[in-house]
This record gives C-alpha cells, sequence and structure tokens, in this order.
C-alpha cells in the first residue's frame, strides 16, 4: 500500500484499499473484500468501514452489487484517487 497514506483519513484508505484490491470478474473490475478484511487493512472497526462505505456510496464515489461484499470504485471515485495521485 502506498505509503502516503499513513497521511490520510480513514475515508481515503478505504477508497484506495477498494481499488487496489480490484479483480475482474464479467468485464468489471470489483472489489471482493468484505467489510471486516477492509476494516483490518485500514486498520479500523467494522461499523466504521460500514459508515464510511456507506458515505462514499452515497457520495457516488462507489458502488455496492447486489452480492455482499463486492464493491466497484466509480469514475467519481476514480477521479478522486488521480487528483490525491494514489492511484
Amino acid at each position: 500500500m502506498n505509503e502516503i497514506l499513513g497521511f490520510v483519513n480513514e475515508k481515503t484508505k478505504i477508497l484506495v484499499i477498494l481499488k487496489e484490491n480490484q479483480l475482474q470478474i464479467d468485464g468489471k473490475s470489483i472489489c471482493p473484500l468484505n467489510q471486516q478484511e477492509i476494516a483490518n487493512l485500514v486498520p479500523c472497526g467494522k461499523l466504521k468501514v460500514n459508515q464510511i462505505l456507506k458515505e462514499l456510496i452515497d457520495g457516488g464515489y462507489v458502488e455496492m452489487l447486489h452480492t455482499k461484499g463486492r464493491y466497484i470504485v466509480t469514475s467519481k471515485g476514480d477521479g478522486v484517487l488521480k487528483k490525491l495521485s494514489l492511484q
């Protein structure tokens, strides 16, 4: 993980973790990590991850597929990471 993450907040860390852990599934870049796995990588609590993911989804930075624990970083989320030069 990028060393700059020690200087950013949990919301940014989660967005980067989702992006860095994507797999190609059915032609889409999907992060298969569940909330506990994301929490372990941040590190923070699962409840905090749940709250931040909701904020990211509501803001249009991340989409959640109907399958539990499947997240897609949207073009808006990619744009934020490019502006931060973390991608």
